[in-house]
């Protein structure tokens, strides 16, 4: 049907030259239409701009990462966020992250159990032996921008929730088998894992 109200638009605009601009308006504003469409109906986002929000009722989930728990308090998709994004984030007994790096700020507050971060370097051309360094209940600690790093719930038997606040969201994460693999050949994931649903991969059209 839109397809046959558009040539028919055409083809009155080819022989009327004045109607040639309300012609492509016409299509420019049915185009941006079937895309809003078809983007609300594929889009499973939450989106929240309200300005108190019950941490329980929010989104959370491990997003394919065993023994994590995450949930966006704060999110540039889903909150419209525009210089930093905060995170709760528990790790089980054990757990802890990929290796990653990733070029903003990052700062942790330790909220319960103890654990350890794993800290390598920038400087070299792979991170090379990570520094190991305690974190505790009450602490806090950074992460210097690209340097690449793991937290580490060294705890057996005990949680270790955190509080995650990071600048220039949404981020761009780059990933490492281990600590001797180069920083050239770190995977890129964008968006991250909690990210995907407000902000779906790019499709490889090859």
């Amino acid at each position: 049907m839109a397809i046959a109200s558009a040539a028919a638009a055409a083809a009155a605009a080819a022989c009327r030259p004045h109607l040639a601009g309300a012609f492509l308006l016409a299509i420019f504003f049915a185009g941006a239409a079937t895309a809003a469409s078809i983007s609300g109906a594929e889009s499973s986002c939450q989106r929240d701009n309200s300005v108190v929000k019950d941490i329980s009722q929010m989104p959370q989930g491990s997003y394919g990462l065993e023994g994590l728990s995450h949930v966006t308090l704060a999110g540039a998709l889903a909150h419209g966020m525009k210089e930093v994004e905060v995170w709760l984030q528990t790790f089980g007994p054990g757990q802890r992250t990929p290796i990653h790096r990733h070029s903003c700020e990052e700062v942790f507050v330790v909220l319960k159990g103890k654990g350890t971060l794993l800290l390598g370097s920038s400087s070299l051309k792979y991170p090379g032996q990570p520094q190991e360094i305690p974190v505790f209940q009450n602490s806090t600690f950074t992460i210097p921008v690209n340097d690449p790093h793991q937290v580490w719930n060294s705890d057996e038997h005990e949680d270790l929730q955190v509080i995650v606040v990071i600048s220039r969201p949404p981020i761009k994460v780059f990933f490492y088998d281990d600590w001797n693999m180069p920083h050239t050949a770190a995977k890129l994931q964008f968006p991250i894992f909690w990210d995907e649903e407000c902000l779906p991969s790019p499709k490889d059209e090859l």
